[in-house]
């Protein structure tokens, strides 16, 4: 597949400037999420934050919207920005590879189960979670999946440039956010973040061919086809003497008094002697 260009048709023709070297869907997500945040920044309507945002209390009174819209909101300026960064750097390449639909369908999916997951291990009734990382492990994991050996450049403690592999870093990034799913007070959504990651995952690994999960369905059906056939040790002989006492009860009464033991043990020294 030439990943250069896009699957599903060329772009329309868009003006020059800083979003026009990005394909239409990551364009209008970064638009969107930038335009939300300064909108709650500047105006600050709370009673509007606390109806888009994701909570349990929420959606126990029927605002069955928040799974989707809590993916819109941010906390601070430092999360919508790491957010939309990462968006940015390896949304592009994911959302051509894909076409802008599936990637639409794949982030709002992501970001969905990311809160839906949340939701079903939040530990605080009352809790609110906001922002667009589910979503955003979610492009992460789909872009790993396409692009598993790529080699990336991540700034370790923001100094430290470390390359590594797209898997290791989503790999990576998938334990910490496991190990770190048990802390309630960390005042991150793990638990978005695992399950954005899976739902990415998983979307790209059903959208193509030649999957992740049927190469290695394949490869343990392989396995387990090439095992040598070991079979179980025959059971052992019947006693002579109860052979000969079930047949002397054939003789004086009929086959037919015999138990179903007698008739498997007549069998089976038929199989032996």
């Amino acid at each position: 597949m030439d990943y250069r260009r896009e699957p599903y048709g060329a772009y329309a023709p868009r003006a020059p400037g800083f979003f026009a070297q990005l394909p239409p869907v990551v364009a209008w997500l970064i638009k969107a999420n930038a335009a939300v945040f300064l909108f709650f920044l500047l105006f600050r309507p709370g009673r509007l934050y606390a109806l888009l945002a994701l909570s349990y209390d929420g959606i126990r009174h029927g605002y069955l919207w928040q799974p989707l819209t809590y993916m819109f909101l941010h906390g601070s300026l430092t999360h919508v920005f790491f957010n939309m960064l990462t968006l940015f750097f390896l949304g592009p390449e994911t959302e051509r590879a894909m076409g802008s639909k599936h990637f639409l369908a794949m982030y709002l999916i992501s970001g969905l189960l990311g809160g839906l997951g949340w939701l079903w291990l939040s530990p605080e009734p009352y809790a609110v979670c906001v922002g667009a990382s589910g979503a955003i492990f979610g492009v992460l994991a789909a872009y790993a999946t396409l692009y598993p050996r790529r080699r990336l450049t991540v700034l370790v403690f923001f100094v430290f440039p470390v390359s590594m592999m797209a898997w290791q870093l989503v790999a990576g990034l998938a334990l910490v956010e496991f190990l770190l799913a048990g802390d309630p007070t960390s005042g991150i959504a793990h638990t978005a973040h695992l399950a954005g990651a899976f739902a990415g995952f998983l979307y790209i690994d059903q959208l193509f061919e030649n999957t992740t999960l049927r190469r290695l369905w394949a490869r343990a059906r392989d396995y387990v086809a090439q095992r040598p056939h070991v079979a179980p040790p025959p059971p052992p002989p019947p006693d002579q003497a109860e052979v000969d006492r079930i047949l002397d009860k054939i003789t004086a009464q009929g086959i037919q008094s015999l138990t179903k033991a007698e008739r498997q043990t007549l069998h089976r020294a038929s199989r032996t002697f």
